[in-house]
């Protein structure tokens, strides 16, 4: 073939389809597709590897939850640890009778306020939320009583005429056994976890 007929009009177009083939086959559809599948393939099965590792990673790290108040203590997770208890802040609801339940439950009661300073951290850390704690009475006759049976020393005023305490955003107040708020459980923070 002379180098005048491989590059006339006719034979370019003729060379350069055979071109486009030999590209195409290549790259074709199919083989486009396999391609993406294999890459895809290899994607998930090393996050199928990884994930596991990158889990264990989070998981061993994730520190339980302790306040600056509290100093190297540390407390189940969920829990917050200061002075020397821990507590838990209930997300449900239930009665008062029901949260002392949970609370038992978790080897804990519904808390017991010792201090001033102590009350101030569970109104900051319960915020505008209604939640029980553990002062009952048998009657309004009968003295304020924590659930480990000592008598309440008038920390603050308990507002209301209910028999059993709840911490609102106004103080301690009383209500009904009956009423469902959430719960606050606390324990010595001096058990082995």
């Amino acid at each position: 073939m002379s180098t005048a007929e491989s590059t006339s009009p006719g034979r370019v177009g003729e060379n350069r389809k055979k071109l486009q083939e030999k590209c195409l086959g290549i790259i074709s559809p199919v083989s486009l597709a396999r391609l993406c599948l294999r890459h895809a393939v290899i994607i998930v099965l090393i996050g199928a590897v990884i994930a596991p590792f990158v889990f264990l990673l989070v998981r061993k790290i994730t520190p339980a939850i302790v306040s600056p108040e509290a100093g190297n203590v540390t407390c189940p997770r969920d829990w917050i640890t200061y002075g020397s208890k821990c507590f838990y802040f209930s997300e449900d609801t239930s009665n008062w009778t029901s949260s002392q339940t949970s609370c038992m439950e978790l080897e804990a009661n519904l808390t017991q306020v010792d201090s001033p300073e102590e009350l101030d951290f569970l109104y900051r850390k319960n915020g505008y939320s209604p939640a029980w704690i553990g002062l009952h009475r048998e009657s309004s006759e009968q003295p304020w009583m924590w659930t480990d049976n000592t008598e309440y020393k008038n920390l603050v005023l308990i507002r209301g005429n209910g028999n059993h305490a709840y911490l609102s955003d106004r103080g301690i107040s009383s209500g009904r056994d009956y009423i469902h708020r959430r719960w606050i459980c606390s324990k010595p923070n001096n058990h082995t976890y």
